[in-house]
């Protein structure tokens, strides 16, 4: 009896699939799957990153003994000479320390010799800014160096990201996660976004209005013990101590 049952359901499943459109029946067996919509929020911080990201450029400082040294920076000036445009950019001292050679990335493929303006033998934390020009006949984008107009407490808590070129050039000018500044100490910025080797010098923004808000001088390693690992502590020099180090080189 459950033979010729078995047969007959097969018997109905062949006439059926014989009489209508295999994708046709197919496709009905299939759930409606809709990926969600984009929200007006979220389309403006695209268009935004879209727009700060051709003004990020990667540096690869080369050292003696053939060692180098990659990281990021960001421009804040454009002079048009006759043939080319001379383009401004601000870095970490890190980034071009014991440079024999330095090369401005404008995309994974395509770079630059660059110039150090302000190159310092000894720095600390609180005057890690270098400033470095190169020509290109291409046009890039410029951010705004604008001073932040209240006390730098009142960024705690407030939603910052980042743009750089981590571990390679594969990466060019990829977008950080979204996080939180925790603080200050001084001028010094302290945050959770993802930075990684190579991001170092990169411009840090705030995520409501993509101002520039300080240039990223310090990563996070894991450190602490493996109950407690002490990790995404990052640092950034704040962006009205960075316009006062490079006030008289733009």
């Amino acid at each position: 009896m459950k033979k010729i049952l078995s047969l007959i359901l097969i018997s109905m499943l062949v006439f059926t699939l014989a009489g209508c459109d295999l994708d046709e029946y197919l496709s009905n067996l299939r759930p409606d799957v809709y990926a969600p919509a984009v929200t007006e929020e979220e389309a403006e911080f695209i268009a935004m990153v879209q727009e700060l990201e051709t003004a990020v450029v990667a540096i690869e400082n080369t050292q003696d003994n053939n060692q180098s040294r990659r990281g990021s920076g960001v421009i804040v000036k454009v002079e048009a000479a006759l043939l080319t445009n001379v383009y401004t950019v601000l870095t970490s001292q890190w980034v071009v320390e014991d440079a024999l050679s330095l090369n401005v990335y404008v995309s994974s493929i395509q770079s630059y010799p660059g110039v150090i303006l302000n190159y310092q033998a000894e720095y600390d934390a609180n005057s890690d800014i270098a400033v470095v020009t190169f020509e290109t006949n291409r046009e890039l984008g410029v951010i705004e160096l604008n001073e932040f107009d209240d006390s730098i407490e009142l960024l705690k808590t407030r939603e910052i990201f980042s743009i750089g070129t981590p571990i390679t050039l594969g990466y060019f000018n990829y977008v950080t996660n979204k996080a939180l500044i925790m603080g200050n100490q001084g001028n010094i910025l302290i945050h959770g976004t993802n930075l990684n080797y190579g991001q170092i010098g990169s411009p840090l923004f705030l995520k409501s209005t993509g101002q520039l808000i300080g240039i990223n001088t310090k990563y996070s390693t894991t450190a602490g013990s493996q109950q407690r690992p002490e990790v995404l502590i990052n640092h950034a020099l704040f962006v009205n101590r960075v316009i006062e180090l490079v006030e008289g080189y733009l």
